[in-house]
């Protein structure tokens, strides 16, 4: 039996998904607040796992050398990935600047793999094609705003992962209570 049907049967209330909501509602609400703080977090959470990541790589070297003849590859990348790391914890402002760039290089490429993907629906509706090339076209220019202001790209980070973690929240919490 799934835990739903648990929840079910037993008019059980969940109360992991509702105390899990509520911090995701609460963290979304102080995102929205205080976004350098959010993006600080980013930063440090990034500088952490990617420290993490390295000495995983490294650990992962000694097993590798004797099966892969490229093995020194897992050894740069754990050298690189807690270099990395260490800059970021050392330098806020390289570890922002870094996140806004690369989010702002995700959504430049999506929109070019988008505007390149769109050209397949000339075939089934030219409706559909122009839609999809003008909404990626649109893409591309917000991408490249991104790009040029990597403050508005930081901070669109931040309000983007501010406003999933606001609707991933608030359904939780309803989920929560049709459990019951």
């Amino acid at each position: 039996m799934n835990n739903f049907s648990n929840y079910r049967d037993n008019g059980g209330f969940d109360w992991g998904a509702f105390i899990a909501g509520v911090l995701m509602v609460i963290t979304s609400f102080l995102l929205i607040r205080h976004p350098a703080k959010g993006l600080h977090a980013f930063v440090l959470i990034f500088g952490i796992v990617s420290i993490l990541q390295g000495i995983v790589w490294i650990a992962g070297y000694s097993r590798f050398r004797n099966i892969f003849s490229r093995s020194w590859v897992t050894l740069i990348s754990g050298i690189l990935d807690i270099i990395v790391g260490i800059l970021f914890l050392c330098s806020y402002d390289v570890g922002s600047l870094t996140i806004a760039y690369l989010f702002a290089i995700w959504f430049f490429v999506d929109s070019v793999v988008g505007i390149a993907f769109s050209w397949h629906l000339r075939d089934l509706s030219t409706g559909y094609f122009i839609f999809s090339l003008i909404m990626n076209i649109l893409s591309l220019f917000i991408a490249i705003l991104l790009i040029f202001n990597p403050v508005l790209a930081a901070l669109s980070l931040v309000w983007l992962v501010a406003f999933w973690l606001l609707v991933f929240g608030v359904n939780e919490i309803v989920v929560a209570w049709m459990h019951r």
